[in-house]
């Protein structure tokens, strides 16, 4: 059931009219029936898969929380990833393995079977097991008190704004709110509408209208196209892909806090970075801050020596990478990020040995510079990441760097007004975050959202297209 859908603005009014007529439990055993029913519109069969994330989670961060005997908590939590890692794996990544070994046999002239199991990829399965997971090793932690009720916790895992596609939301960043008593204020109203809107404009406008006019065509075949052409689909890309999750984020935020939910922010202004590390505190926070928590610190994080960090950064990138696909250019596109971090280390560590005057005449002096090699890197690295295969992104590379003739999209009016609103979006966090944020005119933001909305029936195409995130 796609946001961008009539479906599922009929299921949302049905589900908000409910829900407040109801009391806390009853309210959450609505979300946990209603999730569900929002995740068998894709396939039933897969909420077995949901049912024993959770219940294994539940089950086991209960069991360590009861115990203070150390070896019989950590078989718990052991217990807990194998089964959901397990899922995860199998699911998800079996076959990208089993095809990735034959194709090794191969090369070395091993005659080899091709071995594939017949699974299909469920939808959303890398954010559910983690929201479960973040329960059992927060428990485990100390961060994290257990909770009493099946229901409250399932109805955590399962609830439908953030289920299939993020934010990436920790036990403690939300079952407290289940297990309290939730009003609905005007404000609340206001704001997750308008929130709703602004996404469904930045998805249904912006991210379809780009991949339509200009990426999908110049993807599908970048040999094809001049290299002028190229850079127009890149940038269009850069701007896709921000529209397409942000929207995404934005439409169940809004969706939750007229639930009385708060959901953790996931985006702020990526594209206004000003090196690597700070596009990744603007960039799918609750993605970022997962791996820093659950991977990164736990490897030994700044704490070990410069070479150790170095290792440490490289695997949480290679990680994080691995989990957005199945594909070796995922991973590809995890170690890009991971030499630019390494890189943004060195240069902060040379840095460092300046006085602090000179630290602040270089960040002054080198601001635009540095914003602009930092995006620069970053929309490079958006190749690897959209192109299907390893070859297509050679052909994109080189025709982005070698100069070559060919067919040439022309940028129309639309796909203008497309990239001029994430620029304009940018613009506008440039201002909250250096001059403070703007007055409120009465006016202004009803009419802000009266031109998204007209431009949404306008402008859309006749055909909403899947979230790009889905797939992860």
């Amino acid at each position: 059931m796609n946001f961008v859908s009539s479906q599922y603005l009929l299921f949302f009014a049905a589900v908000f009219g409910i829900y407040w007529c109801l009391g806390r439990r009853r309210q959450n055993l609505l979300i946990l029936v209603s999730s569900c029913a929002f995740y068998a519109v894709w396939d039933w069969r897969l909420l077995g898969l949901i049912a024993i994330s959770t219940v294994s989670n539940f089950v086991c961060g209960n069991r360590i929380a009861a115990s203070t005997d150390g070896p019989r908590r950590r078989r718990w939590l052991w217990s807990a990833l194998a089964i959901n890692l397990g899922i995860l794996g199998t699911f998800k990544y079996a076959n990208f393995f089993a095809d990735s070994l034959v194709s090794l046999a191969h090369a070395l002239n091993f005659g080899v079977q091709p071995v594939t199991l017949q699974v299909v990829l469920p939808v959303g399965i890398s954010f559910y097991v983690f929201h479960s997971l973040s329960y059992t090793i927060d428990i485990y932690r100390g961060e994290l008190r257990r909770s009493d009720s099946l229901v409250d916790f399932a109805a955590f895992v399962t609830f439908f704004p953030q289920m299939v596609a993020g934010p990436i939301v920790r036990a403690r960043e939300l079952l407290f709110q289940l297990e309290a008593e939730r009003q609905l204020t005007v404000a609340k109203v206001q704001t997750g509408v308008g929130m709703f809107i602004t996404g469904l404009f930045l998805k249904a406008f912006v991210a379809d209208n780009l991949a339509l006019a200009l990426v999908d065509p110049v993807f599908s075949q970048p040999a094809a196209f001049g290299t002028a052409t190229l850079w127009w689909a890149l940038l269009g890309y850069s701007f896709q892909i921000y529209a397409d999750f942000y929207g995404y984020t934005l439409m169940a935020t809004g969706s939750a806090l007229l639930l009385g939910i708060q959901l953790p922010m996931n985006f702020r202004y990526p594209y206004l970075a000003i090196d690597f590390s700070d596009f990744w505190q603007r960039w799918h926070i609750s993605m970022s801050r997962f791996f820093r928590d659950y991977v990164y610190i736990p490897l030994g994080g700044n704490r070990a020596t410069p070479r150790r960090q170095m290792l440490n950064l490289a695997i949480t990138n290679l990680l994080s990478g691995l989990w957005h696909g199945a594909n070796w250019t995922f991973v590809a596109w995890g170690a890009q990020h991971a030499v630019l971090n390494a890189a943004n280390q060195l240069v902060r560590r040379r840095l460092g040995q300046l006085s602090a005057a000179s630290q602040r005449r270089w960040f002054r002096l080198t601001l635009l510079p540095r914003w602009a090699l930092v995006q620069g890197a970053i929309m490079q690295t958006w190749v690897v990441f959209r192109s299907r295969d390893f070859a297509t992104a050679m052909d994109f590379y080189r025709g982005l760097f070698v100069w070559q003739d060919g067919q040439a999209l022309q940028i129309g009016s639309l796909t203008l007004c497309c990239l001029l609103a994430v620029v304009a979006d940018h613009a506008y966090g440039w201002v909250r975050e250096h001059l403070g944020k703007p007055p409120a005119l009465a006016v202004y933001y009803p009419a802000a959202y009266t031109v998204m909305l007209l431009a949404v029936f306008n402008g859309m195409p006749a055909h909403a297209t899947p979230f790009i995130y889905f797939q992860f």
